[in-house]
C-alpha cells in the first residue's frame, strides 16, 4: 500500500510540473444537482423492514428515459447517472454512467487516492424460482470505459455480482444533503468542521450520533446510521469484472464502441425468487487537492435478463437515434439571433443504429418549429432514405452518419434576445412504420456566443502561475461586449477558490494580440447547479467588437487548478489556446472550454429577460402531486369539438425522446409517468397549428 501512495504522488507532481493544461473530473454533477433541486426531493423515513417486491422476467433497461436516475421500479438504488452526454456512440440513446459521485451529485464521503467502491446499480429481486439452468437464462449488457469522461485506471474496475437474501437484516443509512437551514448552515459559505456531531432524524434512534472526520460544505452529503429502518442482507458472488482502461485501448482491442457481455445463469442455487444482480465500480482520486474531483467513468447500456436465450441472442427489432441532436448554427451551439443570418450551418450529421439482425431500409426526416409551434418554412428538407446495416456487424470504422442532412438558408424576422426553435428528428422503417424513433433538439438563441452545449463532462485547468487560457470567438457583425460567462466546477474543499484575471484580446494572425480589456482579482463563482456565472462589465466600459476574431480568457495567479467546465461532446479544440511563457499553444484536448461572450444590451443591474411564452396552452394541476389525471385546456379558438378530433397529444422527456402519443383528450392519464419534467405538445393532423407547454409531475 505504501508503494501505491508513492506512485500516485510522484506521478501527479511529475505530470503537473511542466505548467501545461490538463483535464480532470468534476467535484459534483451539476445536472444531477439541478434535477434534485427542481424536483424538490425530500428525505423519506420509514420505521419498518424495507422489502422490495420481486419482479418478473424479462428484465430490461436501455436507460433512454428522462431524468438522471435509473428506473425505480426495477432498480433499488439511484447512484448511477442516466445520461446521453458521456458515452461515445452507445447502442441507443442514453446509458447508465458509473463514477465517484453519489445520488446527489457529490463526491462520496471518504473518497481518497486509494481505490474505493463508489457507484452501485442493484436490481430488484427477480423471480427465477420457477426456472432451472435448462431454461437457458442469460444476462446481457453492453459496456464502455471512459467515454467522454475520465480514464478508469487498471485497479479501478467495473464489477458484476449475483446475489441472494441470506435471511438477516441490518441498519440502513439516511443520506443528508447539507443545505441552508440544516445543521447550523445559514448560507452557502458555511461549513462543518471535523468533530462536529450530527444527530439522525426523529424517526431514528436519536441517541445515535455521528461525529464528522472531514470538513463538509454546503450541498455536501453525509450518510448516518438509523436503527429504525432495516434492509435484508444479500450474499453476493463475483460474476464478471473488467479492468480499467482508456477508451483508445478498448477500441483497439475490441473494434467496437460498446462491447456486449453475455452471461448464462448456470448455478442451480441462484434460481430463487430473491435472485439479484448488481454492478459497481472502484474509483480513486488525485493526490493533489486542487485536482480532486470526479473520476473513473464507466458506461453500461441495454441490460437484459430473460429465459430461452442463447449466446447469439443479441438482436431486437429497433431503430434508434444514438447521439443528441446537433446545433443549426455554424461553429456555435448558441448565439444572438440577430447575428444568425450570417451563421447558418450547411448541414448536420445524424447517427442511427439498427439493433436487428438484418439490413433495414429507413427514411429520416426533420422538421423545425418556432416557439409558437409553427413550422418554420425556412428549414425545408425532403428527407433521406437509405439502408442501415445491423449494429452487431459494425466495427469502429463503420460508424459513419446515416445521413448528413442539409440546412436551408435562413431569414430572421424575429427580434428577440431569447428565442427557441424545436428540431424534431424522425426515422421509420420503410417496410414497417411501427419501427422507428423520434428525437427533439431545442435550438436556443441567447444574447451570448457559446461553443458548449451547457453540460460539462470534464474540468480544464493549468498548474502554473501566470498561465493564460483563452477561447477564440469570431464576431459576424458589429456588437458590444457586455460580459463573460464562465462555468466553474467545484474542487474538493473549494481548493480552486483562487484569484484570477479576466482578459479580452484582439487577433494577431490567429492568436491573441493586444490586450483590450483586463479585470483583475476575480474568483470562481458558482451560480447554482448547472449554471454559468456572468462577470458583467460596467456600463462605463464600452468594448465594441466588429467583424473578425477576438479572444476572451483567464490568467491564473497561483499554481492551483481553476477547474473550468469542459464540454467533451462539442469539439472546438482549435478555438482554445493557452500559454505559460508567451508562446500560444492549441489545446491538446478535443472539446469546448465553457467560456461565453455576452453581447448586446447592458446586463448590469437589470432583471433577467422574460422569455416569451411559446404557446397559449394550460395544463392543470401543474405541477401535479398525487393526481392520476391532468386537464388540458386549449386556446379559445381551438376549443371546438369539430376541431379537436384532428388533434394529437404527444409528450417528450427533457432529452427530447417521444414517450407518449395518442388522439387528443382533455383528460390525460399520468398515473404511469415517473416524477420529472416533460414537454406536452398538441398539434393538428396537418401540422398547421401547434401548442406546447411544460408539465411537471411530482408524486
Amino acid at each position: 500500500m505504501k508503494k501505491l501512495i508513492i506512485y500516485i504522488i510522484l506521478f501527479a507532481f511529475q505530470s503537473l510540473a511542466s505548467g501545461q493544461v490538463y483535464l480532470s473530473g468534476m467535484l459534483s454533477n451539476p445536472v444531477i444537482k439541478s434535477y434534485v433541486k427542481e424536483n424538490d426531493y425530500a428525505l423519506q423515513y420509514k420505521s419498518e423492514i424495507l422489502v422490495y417486491p420481486p419482479v418478473d422476467i424479462p428484465f430490461m433497461d436501455d436507460f433512454s428515459y428522462s431524468g438522471v436516475y435509473p428506473d425505480s421500479t426495477i432498480w433499488i438504488d439511484k447512484y448511477v447517472y442516466v445520461n446521453a452526454h458521456y458515452p461515445v456512440f452507445p447502442v441507443d440513446y442514453g446509458v447508465a454512467t458509473f463514477d465517484v459521485l453519489n445520488e446527489n451529485g457529490n463526491l462520496y464521503p471518504g473518497s481518497s487516492p486509494f481505490p474505493f467502491i463508489a457507484d452501485h446499480l442493484t436490481s430488484y429481486p427477480i423471480k427465477l424460482g420457477a426456472y432451472t439452468p435448462a431454461d437457458s437464462v442469460y444476462l446481457s449488457f453492453y459496456y464502455q470505459p471512459q467515454g467522454r469522461g475520465d480514464i478508469p485506471i487498471s485497479y479501478d474496475s467495473l464489477v458484476l455480482e449475483f446475489g441472494l437474501y441470506n435471511g438477516d437484516s441490518s441498519f440502513s443509512y439516511f443520506t443528508y444533503t447539507l443545505v441552508e437551514g440544516s445543521h447550523y448552515l445559514n448560507s452557502e459559505t458555511d461549513y462543518l468542521l471535523p468533530g462536529s456531531r450530527i444527530q439522525p432524524p426523529l424517526s431514528c434512534d436519536t441517541s445515535i450520533w455521528t461525529y464528522l472526520t472531514d470538513t463538509l460544505f454546503y450541498n455536501d452529503t453525509l450518510s448516518i446510521p438509523c436503527d429504525s429502518v432495516f434492509v435484508y442482507d444479500t450474499d453476493w458472488s463475483h460474476a464478471w469484472s473488467a479492468k480499467g482502461d482508456t477508451l483508445e485501448t478498448f477500441l483497439v482491442e475490441n473494434d467496437v464502441y460498446f462491447k456486449q457481455i453475455m452471461i448464462p445463469i448456470l448455478d442451480s442455487l441462484l434460481f430463487r425468487d430473491d435472485f439479484q444482480f448488481r454492478f459497481y465500480n472502484y474509483g480513486s482520486l488525485s493526490a493533489i487537492n486542487s485536482w480532486q474531483s470526479n473520476t473513473d467513468h464507466w458506461h453500461i447500456d441495454k441490460v437484459y435478463l430473460d429465459k430461452d436465450r442463447t449466446i447469439n441472442d443479441i438482436y431486437s427489432e429497433e431503430i434508434r437515434f444514438v447521439e443528441p441532436g446537433q446545433s443549426l448554427i455554424s461553429g456555435y451551439q448558441s448565439m444572438p439571433l440577430w447575428q444568425y443570418d450570417f451563421a447558418v450551418k450547411d448541414s448536420f450529421n445524424v447517427f442511427i443504429n439498427n439493433i436487428d439482425s438484418a439490413n433495414r431500409t429507413c427514411t429520416y426526416t426533420y422538421t423545425v418549429y418556432d416557439q409558437e409551434g409553427n413550422i418554420s418554412e425556412d428549414f425545408d428538407y425532403e428527407g433521406f432514405t437509405g439502408v442501415l446495416q445491423p449494429y452487431a456487424d459494425k466495427t469502429i470504422s463503420d460508424f459513419d452518419p446515416f445521413v448528413t442532412a442539409p440546412i436551408s438558408t435562413f431569414y430572421n424576422y424575429v427580434n428577440e434576445e431569447e428565442y427557441d426553435y424545436y428540431v424534431e428528428h424522425k426515422v421509420i422503417d420503410v417496410n414497417d412504420p411501427s419501427i422507428g424513433d423520434t428525437l427533439v433538439y431545442v435550438q436556443k438563441f441567447r444574447n451570448y456566443f457559446a461553443y458548449d452545449d451547457g453540460t460539462a463532462e470534464r474540468s480544464y485547468g493549468a498548474s502554473a502561475t501566470g498561465t493564460k487560457m483563452v477561447v477564440q470567438f469570431q464576431i459576424i457583425e458589429f456588437d458590444t461586449l457586455r460580459g463573460v460567462q464562465i462555468f466553474f466546477n467545484r474542487t474538493q474543499n473549494n481548493n480552486n477558490d483562487r484569484y484570477f484575471h479576466l482578459g479580452v484580446w484582439n487577433d494577431n494572425f490567429g492568436e491573441p494580440g493586444q490586450q483590450i480589456y483586463l479585470e483583475e482579482n476575480l474568483k470562481p463563482q458558482f451560480n447554482g447547479p448547472n449554471e454559468f456565472y456572468t462577470y458583467a462589465f460596467p456600463d462605463s466600459v464600452t468594448i465594441k467588437l466588429g467583424p473578425g476574431k477576438f479572444y476572451v480568457g483567464v490568467i491564473q495567479t497561483t499554481n492551483d487548478n481553476l477547474n473550468i467546465g469542459f464540454d467533451r461532446n462539442i469539439n472546438n479544440r482549435s478555438k482554445t489556446l493557452y500559454t505559460t511563457d508567451g508562446d500560444w499553444i492549441q489545446s491538446p484536448f478535443e472539446g469546448s472550454l465553457m467560456i461565453r461572450l455576452v453581447m448586446g444590451k447592458s446586463i448590469v443591474e437589470s432583471e433577467p429577460p422574460t422569455k416569451k411564452s411559446p404557446v397559449n396552452l394550460t395544463v392543470y394541476p401543474n405541477p401535479t402531486r398525487n393526481e392520476n389525471y391532468v386537464t388540458i385546456e386549449l386556446p379559445s379558438h381551438a376549443d371546438d369539438p369539430k376541431y379537436q378530433k384532428f388533434l394529437t397529444t404527444r409528450i417528450f422527456d427533457l432529452s427530447g425522446k417521444l414517450i407518449y402519443s395518442a388522439p387528443y383528450e382533455d383528460q390525460l392519464d399520468i398515473s404511469w409517468f415517473r416524477n420529472g419534467f416533460y414537454i406536452l405538445n398538441v398539434f393538428n393532423s396537418a401540422f398547421t397549428e401547434h401548442y406546447t407547454t411544460k408539465l411537471v409531475i411530482a408524486k
